[in-house]
């Protein structure tokens, strides 16, 4: 039951993962996430992006899909990171709405009963957190850093850009996404607000990792990060040039089908 008294979200929903050496948590995920979307969509899909693990992920995740037609599975060669991962997994949805998460769950899909409502009044949504006790001192500072780079140079003022967000489907035929790093996850909502559409913003907890190593707070992706930020501020500030740039009929055909498959108004508001 949804918070507004809906059995079932009125649209259908897409989550894009991306996974990259998850054997351990993979499928208690799949569990937990098959589970929590059948409760409240009677419409939706998983598609998962194996980014050029070495470990029993792929193996795992195309095994589990098997018994469930909703799950696509797309497996990269090369570890892409997550601009890749959301450019071909988002352009692959089918439903009406897509948003992306982990596979260790930093986005409890439990709480897509009172998350999803929201979609009635605004066209996306992004999540924040207003509690960080669980972050490090380490974490605590990229996060600090990276919120008020991103609010310092873009117009678009938003209390986080990097975690949990919701876009319909429609977004992505008006955008090209051309982010590499974790700085995707911005560029979005910047696109997005570009195009008119309104953004609610909702406090959302959240759920450390159970097994398993994160993956995206080395050095390196932070670099990649920081170079995305500092290159689309020039382009899209600067030079000006246009922020929302669509493929149209020329969106390269690698963006249209997995590498390999074994299945086949102008504001941003708040929301306590």
């Amino acid at each position: 039951m949804l918070a507004n008294g809906q059995r079932y979200f009125s649209r259908s929903l897409t989550m894009v993962v991306c996974a990259f050496n998850e054997e351990e948590l993979i499928e208690e995920f799949f569990d937990k996430s098959v589970r929590d979307l059948s409760n409240v969509c009677q419409d939706w899909e998983i598609i998962l992006i194996n980014d050029g693990s070495t470990d029993r992920t792929s193996e795992l995740a195309h095994r589990f899909a098997r018994n469930y037609p909703q799950i696509r599975i797309f497996d990269q060669k090369v570890n892409r990171g997550p601009g890749g991962c959301i450019q071909l997994g988002f352009y692959n949805a089918s439903k009406d709405y897509v948003f992306h998460n982990t596979v260790d769950m930093f986005f409890n899909t439990e709480d897509l009963s009172w998350v999803l409502p929201h979609l009635d009044k605004y066209e996306s949504l992004s999540g924040y957190r207003s509690d960080l006790k669980a972050n490090n001192p380490y974490q605590k500072l990229l996060t600090v850093c990276n919120r008020g780079l991103i609010r310092t140079l873009f117009p678009l003022k938003l209390r986080a850009y990097q975690t949990v967000q919701f876009h319909p489907r429609s977004l992505f035929e008006q955008i090209r996404i051309e982010g590499r790093s974790s700085f995707v996850a911005a560029e979005l909502l910047i696109k997005a607000f570009y195009l008119g559409h309104r953004i609610g913003e909702i406090e959302v907890v959240f759920h450390p990792r159970t097994k398993g190593t994160a993956k995206g707070g080395g050095l390196k992706h932070v670099f990649r990060s920081m170079k995305d930020i500092w290159k689309f501020w020039f382009l899209w500030v600067v030079l000006k040039r246009p922020i929302a740039n669509p493929w149209g009929a020329n969106r390269p055909k690698s963006l249209r089908a997995p590498e390999s498959s074994a299945t086949a108004g102008k504001s941003a508001a708040r929301i306590a």
